[in-house]
């Protein structure tokens, strides 16, 4: 009996740090991670801002998160319903990683380690299409605290 109470427990807790690397690209849509619990519904307690709100086409705005510690995270850019841009990393980063959505390179940003972060900034370059662009951003303080597609802060790029 006692094994089997171990192995489930075993299970449970694989399951909610499967994705420590980051988010797989199946999460791409939705951007709902595959925890055991469900998402929060409360207000969050992270403010996602950018340096500018109007940018011309090509260039790059700098997007910060800043609130409480949290470990994963996944942020798309997005005009309509696909993410679009690119997401631009230091070579020393070791935080964060891109991975490639909606026929898209570079265009999501994911953790790459489940490491506490605070007060990040993140550099993201606009695509040559002129258009209104809002930041959505999926936040996990933990494997059992989250919440999903945060409509975060809007960007125009003219």
């Amino acid at each position: 009996m006692i094994s089997i109470f171990f192995l489930c427990a075993l299970c449970v807790i694989q399951h909610c740090y499967a994705f420590s690397g980051g988010a797989p690209d199946l999460m791409c849509d939705d951007m709902l991670p595959l925890h055991i619990v469900p998402p929060q519904h409360n207000k969050h307690p992270y403010k996602i801002s950018v340096n500018q709100t109007e940018i011309k086409a090509g260039e790059a705005v700098e997007i910060e998160i800043a609130g409480d510690k949290f470990k994963g995270l996944m942020m798309e850019v997005r005009r309509r319903k696909d993410a679009t841009g690119k997401f631009l990393l230091d070579e020393e980063e070791n935080d964060f990683k891109t991975i490639n959505c909606h026929r898209g390179k570079k265009n999501t940003l994911t953790h790459q380690n489940n490491a506490n972060k605070k007060n990040k900034k993140i550099v993201w370059k606009s695509p040559n299409v002129p258009g209104k662009y809002t930041i959505y951003a999926t936040i996990a303080k933990d494997g059992f605290v989250f919440w999903t597609k945060i409509p975060a802060a809007e960007i125009t790029v003219e």
